[in-house]
């Protein structure tokens, strides 16, 4: 029994992780874009860690490379 759900948070933890990968690159991205946008700049900021991926509304886009850009990006402007 404790093996079946060893297994089973195992499974959850890394297709979650693996999901994770795409937000956080365009949230990386997103930030650096609206950080240069807003500040008028060239250099690149140092980016905060990756927040967790919240659910997806019925406006957000399918991807989550796109999703995490656009989260990026807002947070970035705002810095």
């Amino acid at each position: 029994m404790i093996k079946k759900i060893f297994i089973t948070l195992f499974f959850i933890t890394f297709f979650s992780v693996a999901n994770a990968s795409d937000f956080c690159n365009g949230f990386k991205n997103g930030f650096i874009t609206g950080y240069k946008s807003a500040k008028n700049t060239n250099m690149n900021p140092m980016v905060p860690f990756c927040p967790f991926k919240p659910m997806k509304g019925y406006g957000d886009p399918q991807s989550d490379y796109e999703h995490g850009y656009i989260i990026g990006f807002k947070q970035g402007s705002r810095s």
